[in-house]
């Protein structure tokens, strides 16, 4: 008899369970044929209020927009929100998504535009940079060389303005080895001159 009764309440809440179940099934293939009906019957409509927007002027997608508004037919209906005009609701769901979009689309484009300016700015900022560097730098490189004695002072600026030795010497008639002594003990006190003034100048012989 225990037994009996035991089997009997295990039934009772077996078939419990399996009409919940049931029940959210049936939902749930309603609310699918409903949104199935709805796309159905407005499907044109919701594609003609989209085109007349000549979203791909834009730089938008329509397919995009459809989509969003599938999205938002669909908690639209599972909200079980009663409508009384569904073409007046569509439209109005097809505009605000079409707003939406376009606003979205003006927000990136405004944000590559300060991008884009931003890296002009730093673009001009480091070139104007660049070029007072360079440019004080040939000033207090050409101070240095100035302040050479001046039998490797000639050596030496005639070297900066990329002649060799042998061309060196052809200009002054002096020997190579005078020329290469001269120019090397011109460069190495310009070189300490330079680290002086917190300059490090690589010179290449």
């Amino acid at each position: 008899m225990k037994y009996t009764l035991y089997y009997c309440v295990i039934s009772l809440s077996l078939k419990k369970s399996d009409v919940i179940i049931s029940g959210n099934m049936n939902l749930k293939e309603k609310k699918n044929e409903e949104f199935e009906a709805v796309l159905g019957k407005f499907a044109r409509f919701i594609n003609s209020n989209i085109y007349k927007f000549n979203l791909q002027k834009s730089g938008l997608d329509p397919d995009d927009i459809y989509q969003e508004v599938r999205i938002k037919i669909w908690k639209l209906l599972c909200n079980e929100k009663k409508i009384e005009n569904y073409a007046s609701y569509i439209r109005k769901i097809v505009d605000s998504s079409v707003i939406d979009q376009l606003r979205k689309l003006r927000r990136e484009e405004g944000a590559i535009i300060l991008e884009k300016k931003e890296r002009i700015a730093e673009q001009k900022r480091n070139y104007t940079e660049n070029n007072f560097n360079i440019e004080d730098s040939k000033r207090i490189v050409g101070q240095a060389v100035e302040s050479l004695i001046e039998s490797r002072r000639k050596v030496v600026r005639l070297f900066l303005l990329n002649m060799n030795i042998d061309e060196i010497s052809l200009v002054f008639d002096w020997s190579k080895d005078k020329t290469r002594n001269l120019l090397y003990r011109g460069l190495s006190d310009l070189k300490k001159k330079l680290k002086n003034k917190g300059i490090e100048y690589e010179i290449k012989r």
